[in-house]
């Protein structure tokens, strides 16, 4: 009766120890903080339909489009 006690106590430390290790391994990084309290306005691209931030887009005479986005193609209608 104590050895199973003892194998239970020794398996649950190895799954504390387990459990501590992936947990900080899959810890999600650290992301920078938006440009404001409210973020950053996100619009269309009106070649490919990817909503964007507006820092990422650029504008084609009044429309704005992805700048530097080499899989955004025009969109064929």
């Amino acid at each position: 009766m104590g050895r199973i006690i003892l194998l239970l106590v020794i398996a649950f430390l190895v799954y504390l120890v387990f459990r501590g290790f992936f947990k900080s391994a899959t810890k999600p990084r650290d992301t920078p903080p938006a440009t404001t309290e409210k973020g950053e306005d996100m619009v269309t691209c009106t070649r490919c339909g990817v909503n964007l931030p507006r820092s990422s887009a650029t504008m084609e005479g009044d429309k704005l489009v992805c700048a530097d986005n080499p899989k955004c193609l025009e969109v064929r209608k």
